[in-house]
């Protein structure tokens, strides 16, 4: 595994872990004001995990490569939530 992908996984990991989080706990409606957060934190670990290491060539690609993960997860995300809080608003 590349060390641009093995810096990558753990972020997105967390994101994809955050996001099972935030459905199963927090009822529908809720779920659109906590993506913005969810998406802050995984910049944040981002900035730490590539800090943290010894080597800083590549350090700009492996962060546009990470963060790009974010993005796409984010996405399919806010999507669910879209379709979620659709068919939850036309439950009730």
């Amino acid at each position: 595994m590349s060390r641009t992908v093995a810096t990558a996984l753990p972020v997105w990991l967390a994101v994809i872990a955050a996001l099972v989080v935030v459905a199963l706990l927090v009822s529908p409606t809720g779920w659109w004001p906590l993506l913005p957060a969810i998406a802050a934190g995984s910049v944040l670990l981002t900035f730490v995990i590539q800090v943290s290491l010894q080597s800083k060539d590549g350090l700009v690609m492996r962060m546009l490569v990470t963060i790009s993960g974010v993005m796409v997860l984010m996405i399919i995300a806010s999507a669910a939530t879209l379709l979620v809080q659709a068919s939850f608003g036309s439950a009730s």
